[in-house]
């Protein structure tokens, strides 16, 4: 065994809940091995869900974790290692409780009582039991269920999907806003879980982020025009909402958790031909990037030395979904185009960076089989250097693969935002680069028109600030009857 891994797994019976979940955290194990400083033997071991039950059950975190440690686990004796092996490799209790794609770590001791290894048997998908030595073991297999804040959305319903095609399992809060198509499909997947509920509501929030190993959160109002039909719930749900789901999974240990922000902070760049970087001004220009801001700046401040939150700034998303979006750029002009043979650009000289929401998602699951140690307590923009394009070179982009259509230009700038965005940061930290180029979506977009017949992609369903204002207006005109 891989004797820093093995030093880094090991507590003293005396360290809190906290200090065992930052060695937890840290080496992505899902246990920790309880050692007694006095005499140096093995005293118990203790795994994440041991002491999130114990929080939600009303002990401090400061308790020593002796006190719910268990301190009769599997062992194996060093000498008997082979025999014990082979004879837990054919254990009905252990393929019974262990789930599927699961690892059991045994501590092995010698005849004094002293840890002298680990042993790592995997569950797989067939229910046999396979001996692991395997550095990765520990580095990913301390998460098991993903929840996803916002998973019936553009990029919560990409995510979802990739997440249990990786063998996670997956809980997903969302309140529907815009309909059940973009978890229809995985709906009856055993790995799947779906919680209707409102990311406003403390108790939805509780229960959804009761069990979970990691938080991804995406709920949000998107998009500025959006944001701006009722100011007071674009607050509520992308600012408190935010800081409130940041508290909740501080105070229950959960401490893989990632916040997906926007790229749109850097707004209004005065010299956009240079690449901001995560340290750049900030200068928003709408409602939507000011709450994203806020958001950021709350969670921020609750880092600690367990609590170590990531921040996503992620570029202009665009591609295919199974909740589909005709409000994003590309998507809205490759629509135009296949639909209507034409399209329109307002300015043509603002810089975007623009990211593929397939490679969004990948990046999402780079941040959760990474260490928070690379992570942890950091904000990274995410996307592609060379995915930084004016405006006009998107309509050339398009008019290239779809040759038939009349491009006009009209010189009014009806969105200010203007910013060249650098990724070297998330390239060289977790070594994600975009895949999905412009072009290709552009093919997949025009093709999904094609194929699904969609024939009116301005349907408020497939635009979230037409979709509000209905909904908005609905909800204001049954007022008005109730009260007549």
């Amino acid at each position: 065994m891989d004797n820093e891994i093995f030093k880094k797994l090991i507590v003293n019976k005396d360290s809190s809940l906290e200090e065992t979940m930052k060695v937890i955290d840290r080496e992505g194990s899902g246990i920790a091995f309880i050692i007694d400083e006095g005499t140096g033997k093995f005293f118990g071991l203790v795994t994440d869900g041991d002491i999130r039950r114990a929080i939600l059950e009303g002990k401090d975190i400061n308790l020593k974790i002796k006190e719910i440690a268990n301190q009769r686990p599997i062992i194996i004796n060093e000498k008997l290692k082979d025999k014990e092996i082979s004879e837990l490799k054919n254990d009905f209790k252990i393929k019974r409780i262990m789930p599927a794609g699961s690892t059991l770590k045994i501590p092995v001791l010698d005849k004094e009582g002293f840890l002298r290894d680990i042993a790592c048997l995997y569950i797989d998908s067939q229910k046999r039991i396979i001996e692991r030595r395997k550095k990765q073991v520990y580095r990913k297999d301390g998460i098991k269920k993903v929840l996803v804040v916002g998973g019936a959305g553009y990029l919560g319903s990409v995510l979802s999907l990739k997440l249990l095609d990786k063998g996670y399992e997956v809980r997903v809060l969302d309140n529907l806003t815009y309909g059940d198509e973009g978890i229809k499909g995985i709906l009856s997947n055993e790995n799947f879980e779906f919680l209707k509920g409102d990311i406003r509501n403390v108790s939805n929030v509780l229960e959804a982020i009761k069990g979970t190993d990691a938080v991804i959160h995406l709920a949000a109002i998107v998009g500025d025009p959006a944001c701006q039909i009722d100011a007071e719930r674009t607050q509520e749900i992308n600012y408190l909402s935010t800081k409130m789901i940041a508290e909740i999974c501080k105070f229950n240990q959960v401490n893989k958790f990632l916040f997906a922000s926007t790229c749109s902070v850097y707004g209004a760049n005065e010299n956009p031909d240079k690449l901001l970087d995560e340290n750049s001004p900030l200068n928003p220009i709408s409602l939507y990037a000011k709450t994203k801001i806020r958001s950021e700046e709350g969670i921020i401040e609750l880092i600690d030395n367990n609590f170590l939150p990531t921040i996503f700034r992620f570029a202009t998303l665009y591609g295919i979904s199974p909740r589909m979006r005709f409000d994003l750029f590309v998507n809205l002009l490759t629509a135009q185009a296949a639909s209507e043979k034409r399209i329109t650009i307002f300015g043509g000289s603002q810089w975007r960076p623009n990211l593929d929401v397939s490679d969004a998602a990948s990046a999402c699951i780079n941040w959760l089989e990474s260490s928070i140690d690379i992570t942890g307590g950091r904000i990274f923009n995410v996307g592609g250097n060379l995915f930084n394009h004016q405006i006009s070179e998107i309509g050339d982009i398009i008019k290239k693969i779809i040759p038939d259509i009349n491009v006009e230009i009209k010189e009014e700038k009806q969105d200010l935002r203007n910013y060249n965005v650098s990724f070297d940061k998330i390239n060289k930290s977790l070594g994600f680069s975009p895949n999905k180029t412009i072009e290709e979506a552009v093919i997949e977009i025009k093709n999904f028109i094609e194929e699904k017949n969609i024939k009116d992609f301005k349907n408020p369903k497939y635009n979230n600030y037409r979709f509000l204002m209905k909904e908005n207006y609905e909800i204001t005109y049954n007022k008005h009857l109730f009260k007549a």
